[in-house]
């Protein structure tokens, strides 16, 4: 019966580690702070070359519309360097003391020094001590750098000229797959020349980065290790 018990419980922690979900990012959860912008219907005039409200034959690049396409140069680096020190310390000490024998305050001083001696011979009195101590410390450190160029679609244009664009690369090397994904909001003015633009400069900015393969696995925790810190109590 017990070991049927512990069998079921070892099941279970095995399950639940297993199902153990990573922290994610939504990255198709679209903003909803801006006016998207009215497209402007194209008018046609018979017998003229040039319209002001038709299509322009030398159209600014930065007036780009929705479908349009933009390269995003993605430089992200994250530095952490944190300590955390605790140190608890607690002592409690109590002593409650009492008699068995008494004399009256006429009796004689050589009555009262018997007595005395045999309420401390007897050892009549409560004491207590306590003492609690913990101690714990926590390093974290950080340095990792991402950089890589992606292509990301405008999806939607604002009133105020801002684009909002999504976009994604998803690789197979040497049997590592990398999924890489981004969106946010840019403005206009942040497009270079060369239809480009750095990921800091994007407002909003979701950037999801996934890789599958066995570096990965080398850098997680065996799921033995994973139920130990789970039952472990202390």
């Amino acid at each position: 019966m017990k070991r049927n018990f512990f069998l079921s419980v070892f099941s279970i922690l095995i399950v639940l580690t297993g199902c153990s979900s990573k922290p994610k990012i939504d990255i198709d959860t679209t903003p909803k702070m801006q006016i998207q912008k009215q497209a402007t219907p194209i008018i046609k005039r018979k017998g003229a070359l040039y319209s002001r409200r038709g299509a322009s034959l030398f159209a600014d690049k930065k007036d780009l519309q929705v479908g349009d396409i933009i390269q995003i140069l993605i430089e992200e680096t994250l530095t952490n360097d944190s300590t955390n020190t605790r140190d608890l310390k607690k002592t409690n000490s109590s002593t409650l003391g009492g008699a068995l024998f008494s004399v009256p305050q006429t009796a004689s001083s050589g009555s009262q020094k018997r007595v005395n001696n045999l309420n401390s011979a007897l050892g009549v009195g409560v004491s207590t001590n306590s003492k609690n101590t913990f101690k714990g410390s926590a390093k974290t450190k950080a340095d990792e750098e991402f950089t890589t160029t992606i292509s990301a679609i405008i999806e939607q244009t604002y009133q105020n000229g801002n684009y909002f664009i999504k976009g994604s690369k998803e690789m197979l090397i040497n049997g590592e797959k990398q999924n890489i994904r981004i969106s946010g909001v840019i403005r206009p003015y942040d497009i270079s020349p060369e239809n480009t633009v750095f990921s800091y400069q994007l407002a909003n900015l979701k950037i999801l980065y996934e890789k599958d393969g066995e570096d990965v696995n080398s850098l997680e925790k065996s799921w033995g290790t994973k139920i130990l810190e789970t039952i472990w109590p202390f």
